[in-house]
């Protein structure tokens, strides 16, 4: 394990200093960060501008407070008669902007506002809000409030029972199971191609001296396999660091994230099946590496194999339609579509703990088994320098003792 452990720090500094991988790294939560603090100035940047309205009601049949309050903001109402007063006034420094009620209003005609800029989220909640007091003069404002807000619609999850009381929260908290599915395909085909031109690499060096008095190919294996893995977890931290910074600097500016609840055991099986699916893909990726002939085929064939992450997204209207099907259950068995398709289904589904832990067995089986084979492959590879392996001779090196 030693050995193991060396060369994967060897794998992990080598990359971890590189300038393409520094970019990739910190551009992305860079541009999250960025996109965090934007959003709300866009969202709310004129909330507090206009604070005194001019009303013009041309219908002569509305009752006009003269003042309006919501949660965000207070509006002193100033009535005038005509638009040259209303104009006047509002080059004069009197009002901020001003508001025409047509006299058609109540045949469906458009009211105009008038301003330097135009009404933000805030202010025109509060606009709205004006004309329903107007036509409900004489009704309390709990009434106002219901007609604004129906209703408050809380959601009970049958098999935990978890409130949640936000939209927001609720599609969170579905979406999530997605999300790390779609996480861990983007990892697997991000990672495949530099794993098979690190194993190259190690051809290229003629690594079989080293195989023959210091290592086994198992452990030069597992050590590139584990060293690359540590590179993308790396990576994959930075960026969620990121996200969560940008999430917080967006509910600065009055969006629910608050609202959100995890759901807890999607992630905790999201972790038991990633991690040992995206081990099982890094060392078939480092086996298409072994059969190269050069770096840019192994990068080709790595490439190939990484594309294999996404395959079970193309079921899936399957999933959506069928999630419980026969097919569905087969796809959560296999090893090489576990993961992804076993989050996918959570997201439309209750599925049963017994088919996630076989989907945890089979791909521990699967990934020792990939280890084993690839290592005995990489034994004789070493004998073949800048050739592709034939089906013929991957097939003698697995019946070697």
């Amino acid at each position: 394990m030693r050995k193991i452990w060396l060369i994967a720090t060897n794998v992990y500094r080598t990359r971890v200093r590189s300038g393409t991988f520094l970019f990739l790294t910190f551009f992305l939560p860079l541009l999250m960060v960025v996109a965090g603090l934007i959003v709300p100035l866009f969202l709310f940047r004129d909330e507090d501008s206009v604070q005194r309205m001019g009303i013009i009601d041309q219908t002569l049949q509305l009752s006009l407070p003269s003042n309006i309050q919501t949660e965000e903001t207070s509006l002193n109402l100033i009535h005038l008669a005509d638009l040259e007063q209303a104009h006047n006034e509002f080059q004069a420094g009197h009002i901020d902007a001003y508001l025409v009620i047509p006299s058609g209003y109540f045949e469906g005609e458009t009211v105009v506002f008038y301003g330097e800029d135009p009404p933000g989220t805030t202010l025109t909640m509060a606009l709205e809000r004006l004309l329903r007091a107007s036509l409900l003069p004489d009704e309390p404002e709990t009434l106002l409030d219901l007609i604004e807000n129906p209703s408050e619609v809380i959601y009970i999850e049958q098999s935990t029972g978890t409130e949640i009381t936000s939209p927001f929260g609720l599609a969170a908290r579905m979406a999530t199971p997605a999300i790390i599915a779609f996480l861990f395909a983007m990892a697997v085909a991000f990672s495949s191609g530099q794993l098979g031109s690190a194993i190259v690499r190690e051809k290229e060096q003629r690594a079989m001296e080293i195989v023959i008095t210091s290592l086994r190919p198992s452990q030069l294996v597992a050590g590139n396999v584990l060293g690359m893995s540590l590179l993308v977890l790396t990576q994959y931290s930075i960026w969620i660091l990121g996200g969560i910074i940008a999430l917080m600097l967006f509910a600065s500016g009055g969006a629910e994230i608050g609202a959100i609840m995890l759901p807890w055991r999607a992630i905790l099986w999201g972790i038991l099946l990633t991690l040992p699916g995206f081990l099982l893909f890094a060392v078939l990726a480092a086996g298409a590496g072994v059969i190269a002939g050069d770096n840019q085929q192994a990068q080709q064939l790595a490439s190939i194999v990484g594309l294999f992450a996404f395959v079970p997204l193309w079921f899936t209207a399957l999933l959506i339609t069928q999630p419980d099907g026969s097919i569905a259950i087969a796809l959560t068995l296999f090893p090489l579509t576990a993961p992804t398709v076993a989050l996918v289904r959570m997201v439309f589904s209750e599925v049963p703990t017994w088919q996630l832990l076989a989907s945890c067995a089979s791909l521990l089986v699967s990934l020792l088994l990939a280890v084993w084979i690839v290592a005995r492959i990489f034994r004789v590879a070493m004998l073949v320098y800048g050739q592709p392996f034939r089906p013929v001779q991957i097939w003698k090196a697995l019946l070697q003792s």
